[in-house]
C-alpha cells in the first residue's frame, strides 16, 4: 500500500495538493463564517431568532444542492464540480458586502445559503475525486489523509477570525460590519484563485470524464444501492454523523457541567485541544494504514469511541473531558474511512453515491434539535449514551461492509489491472 500511495502522489502531486487545499478551505470556511457571524448580527442588529436562521441557511445549502451536485460531476466531471463549488462559495462571500451596506436580512439569509451550497458542492465532488488521484487500493489512506486538512482548516478560520475580530472592535465597535466586508470578500478572492490553480493542474482521466447524452443521471441513484457495501456504508455512516454531531454539539456544555469551575477561556483550550486531537487521530490513521487492514481499523476505533462515550457518562470531573477529547481522536477517521469505503469500487457510479451518502447523513443530523429539546442540566452527562450506542453500531456495519468486500472479491476477476478498474463490482 505504500508503493501504491507514492506512485499517486507522484504522478498527481500538484492534484493531489490542491484538492487537499479545497477541503481545507471547507473547513476554513464553515468555521471562519461561524465564528464572525454573531459580530455581522450584531452590527446588523438581528434578534437571536434571526441569528439561529442566518446560521441554520448553511444547512439549508446543503440540502438544497445535495443531489443537484451529481448531474454537475456526472455531466461535467468531478474537478468542474469542483471548481463550480469553489465559484459559489465565492459568491456566498461577496454576497456580504450588499447586505452589510444595505442591512438586508434577506441578503444575509441568502448569502449564508449560498456559501452552504458552495461547501456542499466541495464535499461531495472531492470525494469521488480523491478516489481518482491513484490506485483503489490505497483510496482509504488517501481519503483519510485529505481530509485530515479539514480540521487543520478548521482551526485557521478559528484563529484568524478571533484576529480579525480582535483588530476590528479594538478600532471602532460602531462599524464592525462594514469592517468585516474586507476579510470575507479576501475569502471569496481565494477561493477563487484556488479555483484557477485547479483548472490549471493535470488530473487523472476519471476527474474529468462526462457522462453520456444518453445516461440519465436520476437513473444513477438507485444502482449505487445494489450493493451490500455501500448500504451498510450509508447505515454506517448515519450512525457515525449522528454520534459525532451530539458529541461536537454538547461538548461545550458537557465541559461546563463536568467542571462547573472552568471559565470560557480555559473551556476554550480544551476546545481546541480536541479539534487538535481529531487532527491527530486522522494522520495517524494513515499512517497505520500502511500497516493495518483500514477496515479492521475503523472497527477498532469505533469501539474505542463507544468505550470512551461510556467512560465520559461514569467518570467525575476532569476525567470525563478526558474521555470526550480521547474519544475526538478514535472517531477521526470513521467519516473518511466509511466514505473511502462504500464508494470506491462503484466506478462512476460514485458520483451519485458520494451524493446520497451526503444526503442521508444530513437528514440524520436533524436529530441533534430534538435531543437539544430533551436534554436537561440533570440528563447532560447521560447524554454520551446516545454517541456509546452509535458507535457501537457503527462498528457492527463496519464490519458488515468487510463482510460485504469480501462477497465481492469473489466475483471480481483476478490480477492487477482488475483491481484499479474503475467500473463496479457484481451486486451483492
Amino acid at each position: 500500500m505504500q508503493r501504491d500511495t507514492c506512485a499517486g502522489l507522484a504522478q498527481y502531486g500538484v492534484a493531489v495538493v490542491l484538492t487537499i487545499m479545497a477541503l481545507a478551505l471547507w473547513g476554513f470556511g464553515h468555521r471562519f463564517y461561524a465564528a464572525l457571524l454573531p459580530e455581522l448580527a450584531t452590527a446588523l442588529q438581528l434578534s437571536p431568532q434571526k441569528t439561529d436562521m442566518a446560521r441554520a441557511a448553511v444547512a439549508i445549502g446543503y440540502f438544497v444542492m445535495a443531489l443537484p451536485t451529481a448531474f454537475i460531476s456526472r455531466n461535467f466531471g468531478c474537478k468542474v464540480g469542483v471548481l463550480f463549488g469553489l465559484g459559489i462559495f465565492a459568491v456566498g462571500m461577496f454576497l456580504f458586502r450588499p447586505a452589510v451596506t444595505q442591512h438586508s436580512y434577506f441578503l444575509i439569509i441568502l448569502a449564508a445559503t449560498v456559501i452552504g451550497s458552495g461547501l456542499a458542492i466541495i464535499q461531495i465532488t472531492t470525494a469521488p475525486l480523491i478516489l481518482f488521484l491513484g490506485p483503489k487500493k490505497s483510496a482509504i489512506q488517501r481519503m483519510n489523509f485529505a481530509q485530515a486538512f479539514t480540521p487543520v482548516g478548521s482551526l485557521c478560520g478559528l484563529f484568524l477570525s478571533q484576529k480579525i475580530l480582535s483588530d476590528v472592535l479594538s478600532k471602532t465597535a460602531s462599524d464592525v460590519g462594514h469592517n468585516l466586508m474586507l476579510p470575507l470578500s479576501t475569502v471569496g478572492i481565494g477561493a477563487i484563485a484556488l479555483a484557477f490553480a485547479l483548472e490549471l493542474a493535470h488530473f487523472p482521466a476519471g476527474a474529468i470524464a462526462r457522462s453520456t447524452p444518453s445516461e440519465s443521471t436520476w437513473a444513477s441513484f438507485l444502482p449505487p444501492l445494489r450493493y451490500a457495501r455501500f448500504r451498510f456504508g450509508l447505515a454506517a455512516l448515519l450512525f457515525s454523523l449522528v454520534a459525532q454531531v451530539i458529541m461536537a454539539g454538547f461538548a461545550v456544555r458537557f465541559c461546563q457541567h463536568a467542571m462547573p469551575s472552568w471559565t470560557p477561556a480555559i473551556i476554550f483550550e480544551w476546545y481546541v485541544a480536541g479539534i487538535l486531537t481529531f487532527t491527530l487521530g486522522r494522520f495517524a490513521g494513515s499512517v497505520l494504514m500502511f500497516w493495518l487492514d483500514p477496515m479492521a481499523l475503523l472497527v477498532f476505533f469505533c469501539v474505542a469511541s463507544a468505550l470512551c462515550s461510556v467512560a465520559a457518562i461514569f467518570m467525575p470531573g476532569i476525567f470525563a473531558v478526558w474521555a470526550i477529547v480521547a474519544a475526538s481522536f478514535f472517531l477521526s477517521i470513521q467519516l473518511p474511512t466509511i466514505f473511502a469505503h462504500a464508494l470506491r469500487d462503484l466506478g462512476e457510479l460514485a458520483k451519485s453515491g458520494a451524493a446520497i451518502m451526503l444526503l442521508v447523513a444530513f437528514s440524520g443530523t436533524g436529530l441533534i434539535g430534538l435531543v437539544a429539546l430533551l436534554t436537561t442540566t440533570k440528563t447532560l452527562h447521560a447524554i454520551m449514551v446516545l454517541p456509546a450506542v452509535c458507535f457501537a453500531v457503527t462498528a457492527l456495519f463496519a464490519a458488515a461492509m468487510r463482510r460485504a468486500e469480501r462477497a465481492e472479491d469473489a466475483w471480481r476477476p483476478a490480477g492487477p489491472a482488475a483491481a484499479d478498474a474503475q467500473t463496479p463490482v457484481k451486486a451483492v
